[in-house]
């Protein structure tokens, strides 16, 4: 699964390469490179590239650990199943807790109310559950705020070149040159160009992460229903077979 990380972050790279060769066919005489357009956006710059390393790390992790085999494993929901038709409910919370994944603390905060009978099972499930995907959206949340920020930061670099490079028009004694003042203005929409590189990709892992948690809850979600379709089987059939045993698991 290492491979989806890096492709993804190797694409990033190579965006913000197509744009600096981009910038250098549009200048043949003064080829730029993409340390030369940092470093003309500024400090605003320096921190747009800051933040897109921390976005493209953000994604990576979330690649690595938004993983639906890893958050809910086929091999755990078909142990759960099986030895919860069996009526081994304490091997089931036992054999959960010691599952790093969602869907082991979700059916683990379940059963530790196993006590309380059914409906606190299906209680602490459904709690533990939304403590869960709350975590996951939250660090998905990062990836969003990171892409929301970028084109902010752009604009006031932009802004602000803008301002320094009007200074400068108005500040002329003579008539000011306008190669002087046409670079002034490159160098301030860089800012802007470099926030939009950030954001576009970022968006679209943030809107593909966030389905994915949703997939990842209801899949969880659906294990433990018919954990507790399994349970109320077998409670029932004890039941009968001694009516004074109640309807505890």
């Amino acid at each position: 699964m290492m491979t989806k990380p890096l492709v993804m972050a190797i694409t990033l790279v190579g965006v913000f390469a197509t744009v600096a060769l981009a910038q250098g066919a549009e200048e043949p005489a003064t080829s730029r490179s993409l340390l030369d357009l940092v470093q003309a956006g500024g400090w605003v710059g320096y921190v747009i590239m800051l933040l897109s390393l921390c976005g493209m790390a953000l994604v990576v992790d979330a690649f690595m650990r938004l993983n639906e085999e890893r958050q809910v494993p086929l091999n755990l929901a078909d142990q759960v199943h099986e030895l919860t038709a069996k009526g081994k409910f304490e091997e089931v919370l036992a054999l959960c807790k010691t599952n790093d994944s969602m869907l082991g603390r979700v059916i683990a905060g379940g059963l530790a109310d196993g006590k309380l009978g059914l409906d606190a099972v299906r209680e602490g499930m459904e709690q533990a559950g939304i403590m869960e995907v709350t975590r996951l959206r939250e660090r998905n949340g990062y990836i969003g705020l990171i892409a929301s920020v970028a084109p902010m930061l752009g604009l006031l670099g932009t802004v602000t070149g803008m301002i320094a490079s009007f200074r400068l028009l108005g500040e002329a004694q003579g008539a000011a040159r306008p190669d002087e003042l046409a670079l002034g203005i490159s160098q301030a929409l860089v800012t802007t160009c470099m926030g939009l590189i950030v954001a576009v990709p970022l968006m679209f892992f943030y809107a593909f992460f966030r389905n994915r948690i949703t997939r990842i809850g209801h899949e969880s979600a659906a294990v433990g229903e018919k954990m507790l379709r399994l349970m109320a089987v077998v409670i029932e059939t004890r039941r009968q077979a001694n009516p004074s045993s109640g309807t505890r698991p």
